[in-house]
């Protein structure tokens, strides 16, 4: 069996409020310097005992060859010391499945958003995607199966939790996947670079929901073809040098736009 071992209080925290991956819990690992100093920590210490998970406490030195040992190859040292002296072993995250989503809490919500990543293969901007999704109150994020990062335990960190908190849809085709979400009732908004021939600024346009919104990989943006299936191009319009900012932070930008836009329609 494979495992995940997910490390800081927040991502832990959030496996244990939210659990939108359908994880098992099959161990906790607390550093034992930190049980006196973190409240928090304690907190999710009761919640195990609650849950009848084990909580196994290593000194400080076994905590860090726990977590060396059982990080992911690619995980930096900077990211090791930030456990932040908390390990969870769990199963591996489990996506959602979209038809099922669609026929059900999705149907007839109105201001249903999703979040659609066309080949984002950078973790640390995938990270802070899914961060930027769950402060706006994203529904979900559809990713390539094939063609973008995964929901891995380095995500979960620089998200600061938010991937346990969200739905994450692993699908074949992001074109198909389109064409469905149009079959039922969603608008689509692609993201693309000012200079784009026939995009609109984010912050001119008048939103209709249900939406979806893409964002495209750190190198090219959207496809070509996932370009050709949007109602409509959007883009953020910058005022200094830097004609462009990057997928994470246009994320974030263009989310509070949405929301923004709903709120005041609400409003109004």
């Amino acid at each position: 069996m494979l495992f995940d071992f997910l490390y800081g209080i927040n991502t832990v925290t959030s496996l244990f409020d939210v659990n939108a991956g359908h994880r098992k819990v099959y161990e906790i690992v607390i550093s034992s310097g930190k049980i006196k100093s973190s409240q928090r920590i304690n907190e999710i210490i009761r919640k195990a005992k609650t849950k009848s998970i084990p909580v196994l406490f290593l000194n400080h030195a076994g905590f860090l060859n726990y977590l060396k040992t059982n990080a992911e190859e690619h995980a930096i040292e900077a990211e090791l010391k930030s456990s932040q002296g908390i390990i969870a072993k769990t199963s591996q995250y489990s996506y959602s499945d979209l038809d099922h989503s669609l026929r059900n809490e999705l149907k007839g919500r109105r201001n249903s958003l999703l979040v659609i990543l066309d080949e984002v293969t950078d973790v640390g901007n995938f990270g802070s995607i899914l961060r930027n999704c769950s402060a706006f109150a994203a529904d979900g994020i559809i990713i390539s199966k094939n063609r973008c990062v995964g929901a891995s335990a380095r995500a979960g960190k620089i998200s600061s939790g938010a991937l346990e908190e969200l739905k994450i849809y692993s699908v074949v085709n992001i074109v198909s996947t389109i064409e469905k979400l149009k079959r039922e009732g969603f608008w689509i908004y692609g993201t693309t670079v000012p200079e784009k021939k026939g995009a609109v600024p984010a912050d001119k346009i008048s939103f209709t929901f249900p939406l979806a919104v893409i964002f495209g990989g750190e190198k090219k943006g959207i496809g070509n073809l996932v370009s050709k299936k949007c109602d409509f191009l959007i883009t953020v319009e910058t005022a200094g040098v830097m004609k462009s900012l990057n997928v994470s932070s246009a994320s974030a930008v263009i989310l509070y736009i949405i929301r923004h836009f709903e709120k005041e329609g609400l409003n109004n």
